[in-house]
């Protein structure tokens, strides 16, 4: 609605101010900002309710992948881990691919996460080549990790590993 048209005043009275505030816009501007602070009252608690514990970092956790005695030394073993995680709402069967190899005939261990850092996708060993392989965009990676060739953006994840009773773990 357009404010009325004000009617002249006397040249000894001066003239009117056409932008003075009138009490009609303060309270429409008072009662919008209150709005706004009752919603960030509301949405503020709202969003924290949402977002859960997503935020917090997940704890790792230390997964056996298998006896010593058993891991050749020579080659890279392909292992496929389950484990119980959290996220940030239940508690879900986490699994995945991981690879062990040992340059030093066993007395240290190397172990690198499978999953491809481009798209997540498995990569596989290819002995032929002594490389990994993305079987998804072509990505190469070297027997420690490191980007060849392709669309990766970082190396292979390599993960903390401890040897316990004689058995080999990966901190997931």
């Amino acid at each position: 609605m357009a404010a009325p048209k004000l009617p002249p005043l006397p040249a000894e009275k001066g003239v009117w101010d056409e932008h003075v505030i009138d009490r009609r816009r303060f309270l429409e501007a008072a009662l919008g900002v209150l709005a706004g602070i009752g919603g960030l009252l509301v949405a503020v608690p709202g969003a924290r309710f949402l977002i859960g514990n997503s935020l917090e970092p997940s704890a790792t956790k230390w997964v056996e992948l298998g006896k010593i005695a058993d891991l050749p030394v020579a080659a890279v073993t392909q292992v496929s881990y389950s484990t119980r995680a959290t996220d940030a709402w239940r508690e879900v069967n986490q699994r995945g691919t991981v690879y062990v190899s040992s340059a030093d005939g066993g007395a240290t261990f190397t172990v690198l996460d499978g999953t491809c850092t481009h798209l997540g996708c498995i990569v596989q060993w290819n002995e032929g080549d002594s490389r990994f392989v993305c079987p998804c965009h072509s990505g190469h990676f070297t027997r420690e990790g490191e980007v060849i060739d392709g669309p990766p953006p970082h190396r292979l994840r390599q993960l903390a590993v401890k040897v316990q009773d004689g058995a080999l773990f990966a901190e997931i």
